[in-house]
């Protein structure tokens, strides 16, 4: 069933380009009560001809008028795209680019504002605000390239609010693509997108938003719609696209945030220039779930996994269930080790991942940060086998696709 799938969508030949690359730093000082006192600036290149994806981070540091205390920390990661030979489609992505800057610094007075506010009112329990904006490149090839922007909202002691963006263009013209430019019927894209996500939400890990649905009387399909299923709200991967519902999408109660990845082969009227036709990769945040035919017999197959950090006990609790069968016993053996930041982070992501184009099976990935380590897992008919690790992490630089199975294999040798 996968191979009729890839062969189908090869009607545009794409060749995918990764991103990653190395960093520099260099640091300046200014000083003033509502001006920065350090800016340090660092570059993440990714080159791959024709396209050159230039990440430039700033951290900036405010004071109060007192100088010793620090009302805000800011970062900010600005991508700039650069095509060879084409500066006019350059120049289109990166003004495109430059008006989520333009928001974030709207952004920033307005939390030094509460800030200032906040420590006049309460200074000897006031903790200092915090506002990071990064992104990350979701897709890259010869017609797309996506992004998709997180931005943090906290204090020292609690998180504020995250949100989060999708940029997607189209390298031919440098345009913004839209739901409608991506699809030969916009409506039908959007309706199998409905779907989905309306099944995905039936899934247990789910439960606690379907109840606070019920509570408010949300109408969650209506909520998908308007603020969820539009533009703005969506970026290309290598597996599918993902809709991202913010804080209070889908009902007024729930205020984290949710990354519904649609598969490709779920989502109807896709214009083919769109699909891709690389390996398969398709990334969910812990604690969602996501689906794919993972052994190949041509049904979807329904993955969750999450992993929590208890702070009175100092223990991580790790779940992993496949079509509703748990096994979350293969995470506790001693071949599987997990660090904290595997779970402390929300934007903590698992993949699903077609590691060998030739055979049937789509693997389970799982990266931990802390240990700079993935495991893999394979679904193979009611049966979960552990295939080992590498000590690497699918969106680094380093990452090589076509030689994880032969370091698996050496691994078990």
């Amino acid at each position: 069933m996968k191979q009729r799938f890839i062969a189908l969508i090869c009607i545009a030949t794409l060749v995918f380009c990764g991103c990653g690359g190395k960093k520099q730093s260099s640091v300046q000082t200014d000083s003033g009560s509502e001006q920065p006192d350090a800016t340090e600036e660092s570059t993440e290149q990714s080159r791959n001809d024709p396209v050159t994806i230039t990440f430039n981070s700033k951290t900036e540091t405010y004071h109060a008028d007192d100088l010793s205390t620090v009302l805000l920390y800011t970062s900010y990661q600005k991508p700039t795209v650069t095509i060879d030979g084409h500066p006019k489609i350059s120049k289109t992505i990166t003004q495109s680019l430059n008006e989520e800057l333009d928001a974030f610094q709207d952004a920033r007075l307005e939390s030094l504002l509460s800030a200032r506010i906040s420590f006049a009112e309460s200074p000897d329990s006031f903790s200092a605000y915090h506002l990071d904006e990064d992104f990350s490149c979701t897709r890259q090839d010869s017609r797309i390239i996506s992004f998709e922007s997180t931005r943090k909202e906290f204090t020292s002691e609690e998180t504020h609010s995250a949100a989060y963006g999708g940029f997607n263009y189209d390298l031919e013209n440098g345009k913004t693509l839209s739901l409608s430019d991506i699809a030969t019927d916009s409506n039908a894209l959007i309706n199998s997108a409905l779907s989905f996500i309306n099944q995905q939400l039936l899934l247990p890990n789910y439960g606690k938003v379907s109840q606070l649905a019920k509570h408010d009387g949300s109408d969650v399909s209506s909520n998908l719609l308007e603020h969820v299923l539009r533009d703005g709200n969506w970026y290309f991967t290598r597996g599918g696209i993902t809709f991202i519902a913010n804080h209070g999408a889908i009902t007024p109660s729930y205020s984290g945030t949710l990354l519904f990845s649609v598969p490709y082969q779920q989502l109807n009227a896709l214009k083919a220039e769109y699909h891709y036709t690389g390996n398969f990769q398709l990334n969910a945040l812990m604690g969602s779930a996501v689906s794919a035919d993972m052994d190949g017999n041509g049904e979807m197959d329904a993955v969750y996994y999450d992993t929590t950090y208890n702070e009175e006990t100092g223990m991580l609790s790790s779940t992993l269930t496949v079509d509703g069968t748990d096994y979350s016993e293969m995470l506790y053996n001693g071949d599987f080790t997990l660090s904290r930041s595997a779970a402390s982070d929300i934007t903590n992501e698992y993949y699903l991942i077609d590691l060998d184009t030739t055979d049937e099976y789509i693997e389970l990935a799982i990266p931990d940060d802390g240990l700079r380590t993935t495991y893999f897992f394979r679904y193979a008919g009611f049966h979960l086998e552990y295939l080992g690790s590498i000590p690497d992490l699918i969106d680094s630089s380093t990452f090589q696709l076509n030689n994880v199975l032969s370091q698996l294999e050496e691994s078990e040798n």
